[in-house]
């Protein structure tokens, strides 16, 4: 679960890649890298979820054993 500064900086993060890529300020291939890490980050933001947290605690589990 994500924090609620997490959740904040995520949102953040979702809204300049959407205003990057809709202002033309990237273009072509990087404008649509932009929209889906904007995608992406919006969707980890409103579910307050992060794979990286679940893959860190995995690994730490895999070493501990």
């Amino acid at each position: 679960m994500l924090s609620k500064d997490g959740v904040q900086a995520r949102f953040i993060l979702a809204f300049c890649c959407f205003f990057l890529s809709g202002t033309q300020m990237l273009t072509g291939t990087a404008a649509a890298i932009s929209g889906i890490m904007g995608t992406v980050e919006l969707a980890t933001a409103l579910l307050h979820y992060s794979p990286l947290y679940e893959l860190y605690n995995i690994i730490k589990a895999y070493r501990h054993s």
